[in-house]
């Protein structure tokens, strides 16, 4: 099998992409059935849900991390024991936050003072933690055999399962109220981990390591404490990532009312942020996610074998990748940011505003997680959690100063998102280049994918304005423009051999 970032940052991000156009199939209906209100509910709730999950993310970079090492050094039965002993340890992670959400949902729901409201789509969203981190440890299992498929394939009947069953029982469940329908709407991240896990169980079951039975390994205590080592400090930064949307879900509310905001208009302002613009931004995320997911892997093998040459390589890589993919996705966002939200959201376009701020973020996001990966997969796995309480400190003060001035109001929280990044992914790129000696080459890496996106905005720019004049259809209008966005921004790429085929081709 044929391992490398390209290779599999290509597999994961193009099922990322397909399971976040699935993602629109969910946000589109839901959106006109319970409305900003409704969506603003299930946001309220959903960061405690990836705050739980950011707690336990460290452990399964850490199997993808081990298993790629032992792999590369032929230690196939303690590759075997680490997935083993840390699937078992998911799941009671898993099983203690789902109970943990179930009995003391009211009370959380008291204490980060959210609506009451919120309180179905806590209880729906309840039994998700158990089902995704079991999923989790599957994942990291794969990614660290360094077989992209099956996670991939993951991710789109997750999300395909969850758009049936979160809108389905949305619209069941709307005769009893906005919040009912909300509560069935979190429900369908349950039912999509369950899709998820099966499959991933069914994959398991035909490509289990095999291995010889006297093969050497260590003791599982020993591999245990590894995992915590390593899992741990990612961990901790993960949920600090985590806590970035969970502030916002803790703090915007509150802080909009002392504005002079009522509950309601303050919540629907709330689901522009998360419900809308969010959303949007997390396509690019994707991308990035899925080149972090392949680094990590990639670069602990060479790094366990001390091969410096490769190292150096994948590094530029994960950094060209990182860029040419994050330029062009989060200028078209910037650019086009009222016509796509008004397209996804049906003339919904409220919070485009908010869209263009958190598509600067975004950039900064994706450097941060490149730079992140790169640090965890050279075992330097304390040094971005202490970054990332830096980033979220600067958020918290920035909130507090400046949402409750009515005229700034949640483009505060927006802003806030971005300055934090901005920073993280400025010290965490400093410390990579501290720390692996790497050399990099601007020319290549910054200015020919800058070009490529400057030109490709241009074009988006005038097809925009040229077809519009011509159809006077917003919508058709926007999608031709993002497709010759897309073409030129390939034909650039070739044409400056940005990207060339040879180079790929050399990778694998």
């Amino acid at each position: 099998m044929k391992k490398n970032i390209v290779r599999g940052t290509l597999i994961l991000g193009i099922a990322g992409i397909i399971a976040k156009l699935l993602g629109f199939f969910f946000r589109i209906p839901l959106i006109y059935m319970i409305g900003e209100e409704g969506i603003g509910l299930y946001q309220l709730t959903y960061p405690l849900y990836t705050f739980l999950l950011g707690i336990s993310s460290g452990i399964p970079i850490a199997i993808s991390k081990m298993i790629s090492e032992r792999m590369a050094l032929n230690k196939t039965k303690e590759a075997y024991r680490i997935f083993k002993i840390a699937l078992i340890i998911m799941g009671i992670f898993g099983g203690l936050s789902s109970i943990f959400l179930i009995i003391f949902s009211k009370t959380i729901i008291y204490s980060l003072r959210w609506s009451k409201d919120a309180y179905y789509s806590l209880l729906g969203i309840s039994l998700a933690p158990f089902f995704t981190c079991a999923l989790s440890a599957f994942r990291g299992y794969f990614q660290g055999i360094q077989d992209m498929t099956p996670p991939a394939a993951s991710q789109i009947i997750e999300q395909i399962m969850r758009v049936i069953f979160g809108v389905g029982l949305a619209y069941l469940l709307l005769p009893y109220g906005i919040s009912a329908a909300a509560g069935g709407a979190s429900f369908g991240a349950v039912a999509g981990s369950i899709a998820g896990l099966f499959w991933m169980i069914l994959c398991y079951s035909k490509k289990r390591l095999r291995y010889m039975e006297k093969q050497p390994s260590s003791p599982a205590a020993l591999i245990l404490i590894e995992i915590f080592k390593i899992a741990i400090p990612i961990s901790i930064g993960q949920a600090i990532g985590a806590i970035m949307s969970l502030i916002d879900s803790i703090m915007v509310v509150g802080l909009l009312k002392i504005a002079g905001f009522n509950e309601q208009y303050a919540t629907v302002l709330y689901g522009q942020l998360t419900g809308k613009a969010f959303v949007l931004i997390n396509v690019p995320l994707t991308l990035s996610i899925a080149l972090s997911q392949s680094t990590v892997p990639a670069i602990s093998e060479s790094f366990a074998i001390g091969n410096r040459t490769k190292i150096n390589r994948d590094i530029k890589m994960s950094y060209k990748l990182a860029m040419i993919l994050a330029l062009p996705c989060c200028s078209g966002l910037y650019v086009l940011a009222e016509p796509i939200l008004s397209l996804v959201f049906q003339g919904l376009s409220q919070g485009w505003n908010l869209m263009q701020i958190l598509s600067i973020a975004a950039f900064f996001i994706i450097i941060a997680q490149a730079s992140t990966s790169i640090l965890n997969g050279i075992g330097k796995t304390f040094i971005p959690v202490c970054i990332m309480i830096f980033g979220s400190i600067i958020k918290i003060i920035i909130n507090i100063i400046f949402i409750p001035i009515p005229a700034l109001n949640i483009k505060s929280a927006a802003y806030g998102t971005l300055i934090a990044y901005f920073i993280v992914a400025l010290i965490d790129f400093i410390l990579v280049v501290k720390y692996t000696k790497v050399k990099i080459d601007f020319k290549e890496i910054v200015i020919k994918p800058l070009i490529c996106t400057i030109t490709m905005v241009f074009v988006v720019m005038i097809s925009y304005t040229f077809i519009y004049s011509l159809t006077l259809t917003k919508s058709l209008t926007t999608i031709i423009s993002i497709l010759s966005g897309i073409l030129s921004y390939l034909v650039m790429l070739l044409l400056t051999k940005t990207l060339t085929f040879s180079e790929i081709k050399r990778i694998v």
